[in-house]
């Protein structure tokens, strides 16, 4: 049945059926006057070749021929398919440069990876295939530009608690958020943006206050039932910040031995409460030991020199340093001692920070920790001295010593208690998070409330061998 569509090109000149043959071949029209068109010589014919007849270009001076170099001369884009097909792959003479590639060697040499064990390969750089829990809203490829805004110290003329960055969890646009670590002092306090509520600072103070609070009173509790129950919350409060460092480790993209790192940490402070100074080298040599056996086997498969030092870095920051409040609970009268470097060590950072919260405006170290003062470092130290006087003069057994001793540990705390500080800053800063935990509310992790005493806890340490020694 002819369609509509056919009866009206039957109508047209230059269009005929081959016969025999079900399409229709364009050609002069027979009855047509004009002279039909010679084919051209680069199509070789007015129609595709049938099956079992021979290709249109039979001229050899049309057959697409090979240069001196073996490749294929590419036919006009016109021209029908000549049914060769390009080299794609290189032979024996052919010049592909395979030896060039397969000889390359570091970063920058092709991996073709099937296996899923393929990605456990520890050839990655730092953070390549980093693993991040946070989800990052807004701009996901800000340049150094935006995060020096959100993290450096705030521009002359604006806002305290604004800015802009791509930290952590926080969007494009929303104020970065302020420091909680105390210590040193802050440039301002909590953020304050145009469209929060006026009651936002008061609220997150009272946080802090109640917190703070409650951390006091099982403190408290813990020391007067006796040095054990003080010994077992040092341990508590070691394993829960090593466990927070550990972790952000992880979400940045490490991969540590975790399990061994955290039995260090936890097992080094009642040994040394137990055994005194012997609990450092044993415990040091188990931990590097067992880090080192955890990769050699292969129990994480992955950069090896880069997680054995991490594992070690957090062993030793947090193990070996808080295990000095071990030694110090160990003695006669340990929670005595303990208690006078708590005391100076959080009353001097209570006040930094209300200190530079209030009356702060020189930056201390902007590039580590942008919202510490130079006043809040001051003020600090002062409130340091005058709880050293106190303490000298009211806890036993520093009393027994005099205000003499009171005042040298009180020094002695408001000259490590701020490096504890800045190196926990340090820390995050590198790491781009804010706080380590979320435990403590208005203060962050544990890590954060306590990383002043870390470096107050050997040198009071110390000091107390040597005043009750002499």
């Amino acid at each position: 049945m002819p369609d509509w569509r056919d009866d009206e090109l039957d109508d047209e000149p230059g269009l005929r059926a081959a016969p025999g043959e079900g399409v229709r071949i364009v050609g002069p029209d027979p009855g047509s006057r004009r002279p039909a068109a010679p084919p051209s010589p680069s199509r070789g014919g007015g129609r595709f070749p049938m099956p079992g007849e021979e290709p249109a270009w039979t001229d050899p001076a049309e057959t697409p021929r090979r240069d001196a170099t073996g490749s294929s001369r590419l036919p006009h884009w016109t021209d029908p398919p000549t049914g060769e097909v390009p080299r794609a792959l290189g032979g024996e003479n052919a010049n592909d440069d395979f030896e060039t590639w397969s000889n390359m060697t570091g970063p920058s040499r092709p991996r073709f990876r099937t296996d899923s064990n393929d990605w456990n390969a520890g050839d990655f750089g730092a953070g390549e295939l980093s693993n991040d829990d946070g989800t990052m809203i807004g701009d996901l490829g800000g340049g150094a530009g935006e995060y020096e805004e959100a993290w450096g110290p705030p521009r002359r003329g604006s806002r305290p608690g604004r800015g802009r960055g791509r930290g952590r969890g926080r969007g494009r646009g929303q104020p970065a958020a302020a420091d909680h670590t105390g210590g040193a002092g802050h440039l301002e306090g909590p953020p304050t943006d145009a469209d929060a509520p006026e009651e936002l600072a008061g609220s997150e103070l009272g946080q802090r206050v109640i917190t703070g609070v409650v951390m006091a009173a099982v403190a408290l509790a813990c020391f007067i039932a006796g040095r054990p129950v003080a010994a077992f919350l040092i341990t508590v409060v070691i394993g829960v910040c090593a466990f927070e460092l550990f972790e952000a480790f992880r979400k940045a993209g490490y991969h540590t031995a975790t399990v061994i790192g955290l039995l260090g940490c936890i097992a080094i402070v009642p040994i040394a409460y137990n055994d005194g100074e012997r609990a450092f080298p044993l415990v040091t040599f188990l931990v590097v030991t067992f880090a080192m056996l955890w990769y050699l086997f292969e129990v994480v498969r992955q950069r090896p020199t880069v997680n054995i030092a991490l594992t070690v870095l957090v062993f030793a920051y947090i193990g070996l340093l808080g295990a000095f409040a071990g030694l110090l609970v160990g003695g006669p009268s340990g929670t005595g001692l303990l208690g006078g470097v708590v005391v100076c060590a959080i009353g001097s950072d209570i006040v930094a920070y209300f200190a530079g919260r209030s009356f702060g405006h020189t930056p201390l170290m902007p590039n580590v920790s942008p919202h510490k003062t130079v006043e809040g470092l001051i003020a600090g130290a002062i409130a340091a001295l005058v709880l050293g006087g106190f303490v000298g003069a009211v806890l036993h057994p520093w009393a027994t010593k005099g205000i003499v001793a009171g005042l040298g540990l009180g020094l002695v705390v408001a000259v490590t208690a701020p490096i504890g500080d800045l190196v926990e800053s340090m820390i995050k800063r590198d790491l781009h998070v804010k706080d380590l935990g979320g435990v403590l509310p208005g203060h962050g992790g544990f890590l954060d409330r306590f990383d002043a005493m870390l470096f107050a806890l050997p040198a009071a340490y110390y000091l107390a061998v040597y005043v009750f020694t002499h």
